[in-house]
């Protein structure tokens, strides 16, 4: 008989509000077809509450777009190989730098470094393993995905997970809002959904650092409850719940034919290696990740 475990206390808990943000867009300070103030109506009116504008190897200033309904946040995609974003931060950093030497510098001005497109990047698992300083990774760069088939890294995911690596997933747009990129850099495509205490630049920052959103296509959770090693979770209606862990273990939720899903919990069969995470399916396949519930 397996040893008992418990999981890790879920960062949703506790008193907030959801935020839909995204860190992944461009303006025509870089690649991108719309100005910074034009970009951020246009996020706005998609019912983001938060964005970074992530221009190629500079920072855009944004945050005087902030008020009360909304907080914008100085962001850069910094370059290199691989390639790096930074959010919350005031200047980008030598892009010719080891990648672990950006995301440390990054991290020290205060940001939230999350790795870009990775699989568009051919990066390894050993190359994210040996960064102590990258928080996060794109689990899908709706850009890359439409445009070049290789936007999509959950399994590379795993795979840093299942040895160790504490790294959140993060989904977005890498929206262009360019009519040269066609339909495929549009804003709305993927976001995360942020548990955060307020609607501040600190608290939205502190929320992305400890895990406490999920990223999706559509597809929401509600609640993700978490005791013992139990987890139960309330969801907007899909036909799918995921659970995944590294190796042979998995399950799938099904909801019966012609129905949905709006709440699943964890086998207690189900013995997770390290960790566990979910995906939501909707009936027109789009998705939804949370972040991993690790092992205690």
């Amino acid at each position: 008989m397996d040893d008992p475990f418990t999981f890790e206390p879920s960062p949703l808990d506790g008193p907030g509000q959801w935020l839909k943000a995204g860190f992944h867009c461009h303006t025509v300070n870089s690649d991108g077809g719309m100005s910074p103030a034009e970009t951020v109506s246009c996020y706005r009116a998609r019912g983001y509450h938060c964005i970074g504008i992530t221009d190629h190897f500079t920072v855009t200033p944004i945050e005087q777009f902030s008020d009360e309904s909304f907080i914008a946040i100085d962001a850069t995609e910094n370059g290199g190989n691989p390639d790096i974003i930074g959010v919350g931060v005031s200047t980008a950093v030598p892009e010719k730098e080891p990648l672990a030497q950006r995301a440390k510098a990054l991290s020290e001005q205060g940001g939230f470094t999350i790795a870009a497109h990775p699989t568009y990047c051919a990066v390894t698992p050993d190359v994210y393993l040996d960064c102590p300083d990258l928080m996060a990774m794109e689990i899908l760069n709706a850009y890359c995905d439409e445009a070049y088939t290789n936007g999509l890294a959950t399994e590379l995911w795993d795979m840093l997970l299942g040895q160790g690596k504490r790294i959140w997933g993060v989904a977005g747009d890498d929206a262009h809002l360019n009519p040269q990129k066609r339909y495929y850099s549009d804003a709305g495509k993927a976001w995360v959904e942020i548990w955060a205490k307020e609607l501040s630049r600190e608290a939205i920052l502190e929320a992305l650092k400890k895990g406490a959103f999920f990223s999706t296509q559509g597809p929401r959770f509600q609640s993700i409850a978490v005791q013992g090693a139990q987890i139960q979770l309330t969801c907007t209606p899909v036909v799918q719940v995921r659970w995944r862990t590294f190796g042979k273990v998995g399950f799938v939720d099904y909801a019966p034919s012609g129905e949905n899903l709006t709440r699943s919990e964890l086998p207690e069969w189900f013995q997770p290696n390290a960790f566990v995470r979910i995906e939501l399916v909707d009936a027109q396949g789009k998705k939804a990740w949370s972040n991993q519930i690790g092992r205690a």
